[in-house]
C-alpha cells in the first residue's frame, strides 16, 4: 500500500527562510547602527564623547595679550607719565621657607603705574618663597613688612622715575637697578619684560632675583658656554648670549 504524504500543516503558504539567513541580517543591521553611531561621534569634540578624562587646560597666552607687539621686538619704553608718589603694601607676608637671617622688606609702587602693590608684594615674596631662589641656599629668608624702617625697599617706578632713583647709575629709562637698600625695578619691565623673555611670570621672578641678588653681593656675569643655562646674575633682559634663559640662582649651580 503505497503512504501518501499529507501537506505540513506548520507550513505557510510561503517558502522558510533559513535561519542563518535572519541572523545575518540582523547581524548586518548591527553593523550599519554601529557605522552611523561613530561616524556620529567623530563629528563631536573628543572631550564631548570621552567622560571621565580630565582634559588638560588651554595653555595660557604667551605672551600676555595686553603687552604690545612692539615689546616683543624691541626693549620698549612707555609714556607711563612719573608722579614721584607711591603706593606701600597694607600687607605683611611671613617667609615660608626657614633660614638664620630674615630680611625685612616693604614695596613701593609708584602711583601712575597702575599696579596694586599687594598685588606686587604677594608676587615678589612668591619669588623669595620658592627654594629655586636665594632662600633655597639656606643662608637667609625674606619677610614683607610695612616698616619704613625695613631693611630692604623695593620699588616699582615708571621709567622717568627709575631713572631718579638709579642715580648715578644711567639706566636710559630701560633697564632696572640696585643701590644701597633699594632695589628699583622699571614698571616697564615689569607689564611688558623684554623680548629675550617669553613668560612674563618667569621674567619677574628673574628681575626680582637678579636685582635682589646685587643686594646680597652678588656682580654681573657673562654666559659660562653655549647651550648652559643662563646664570641668574646674568644680564638676560639684554642678551642671553648663547645661554637658555633662567630666572632662578639655584638652576644654575
Amino acid at each position: 500500500m503505497t503512504e501518501t504524504r499529507r501537506p505540513d500543516a506548520r507550513a505557510g503558504s510561503g517558502p522558510r527562510r533559513p535561519a542563518s539567513r535572519v541572523w545575518w541580517l540582523v547581524f548586518v543591521a548591527i553593523l550599519a547602527a554601529l557605522g552611523m553611531l561613530w561616524g556620529w561621534m567623530s563629528q563631536r569634540p573628543p572631550e564631548a564623547y570621552t567622560p571621565g578624562t580630565v582634559l588638560a587646560p588651554a595653555p595660557t597666552a604667551s605672551p600676555t595679550p595686553s603687552i604690545p607687539e612692539i615689546a616683543r621686538q624691541e626693549v620698549w619704553t612707555s609714556d607711563t607719565e612719573p608722579s614721584g608718589q607711591y603706593l606701600t603694601n597694607t600687607i605683611t607676608l611671613e617667609p615660608a621657607l626657614e633660614a638664620p637671617a630674615v630680611v625685612a622688606y616693604r614695596l613701593q609702587v609708584e602711583d601712575t603705574t597702575e599696579l596694586d602693590a599687594n598685588e606686587v608684594a604677594r608676587e615678589v615674596q612668591a619669588v623669595f618663597d620658592d627654594e629655586r631662589g636665594w632662600a633655597g641656599y639656606g643662608k637667609r629668608t625674606f619677610r614683607l613688612v610695612t616698616d619704613a624702617d625695613a631693611e630692604l625697599t623695593i620699588y616699582v617706578a615708571s621709567p622717568d622715575t627709575t631713572n631718579e632713583l638709579c642715580k648715578p647709575a644711567d639706566v636710559e629709562s630701560k633697564w632696572n637697578c640696585r643701590v644701597g637698600d633699594r632695589v628699583v625695578l622699571n614698571s616697564d619691565r615689569w607689564k611688558y619684560m623684554t623680548p629675550t623673555y617669553d613668560d612674563l611670570g618667569d621674567y619677574r621672578a628673574y628681575l626680582v632675583n637678579h636685582e635682589v641678588g646685587h643686594f646680597l653681593g652678588q656682580g654681573h656675569v657673562g654666559c659660562p658656554r653655549e647651550g648652559a643655562v643662563a646664570p641668574v646674575m646674568m644680564q638676560q633682559s639684554i642678551d642671553l648670549g648663547g645661554c637658555v634663559r633662567n630666572a632662578w640662582p639655584r638652576s644654575a649651580d
